[in-house]
């Protein structure tokens, strides 16, 4: 994987840097990551009240570039705090899907219930939504 694979133009917001190690090393470290990564094409946008701070990644075909706040019009915008953002890195995957019938997937569900968790988009782009998960997923 080249350096240039994550662009974090989003210097300026600090959780952006938790988002590109993350997605660095996911990427270097799982190859089948990779092959989801090569395959996703759209804009998510991560917007956290808690702390005050969004950015938005922006996936062409094995590479993203992460720019400052909610840009543009996303395909999928996740609203929550960066605690619950953080935590979805721990969903399953299971024959290539996300498994939401673990321990970790059942307090992803509770927390789309309660409202403590909003994925706008999540049933228009669903193709987008899973292999964001999947390459995400430390698991």
């Amino acid at each position: 994987m080249s350096e240039a694979t994550v662009d974090n133009r989003a210097q300026d917001v600090p959780f952006s840097f938790v988002i590109a190690d993350l997605l660095s090393s996911n990427l270097e470290q799982r190859p089948e990551k990779m092959r989801t990564f090569s395959k996703m094409w759209g804009v998510v946008g991560l917007n956290l009240p808690d702390i005050d701070a969004a950015i938005t990644m922006i996936f062409a075909g094995g590479r993203v570039r992460i720019e400052p706040g909610i840009v543009g019009k996303p395909d999928i915008v996740i609203t929550s705090s960066s605690e619950k953002i953080i935590s979805l890195n721990s969903i399953s995957i299971k024959f290539g899907l996300p498994y939401y019938f673990d321990e970790a997937g059942l307090a992803v569900l509770r927390q789309l219930a309660t409202g403590e968790l909003k994925i706008q988009g999540m049933f228009t782009h669903p193709v987008l939504l899973t292999r964001l998960t999947k390459i995400m997923s430390v698991m």
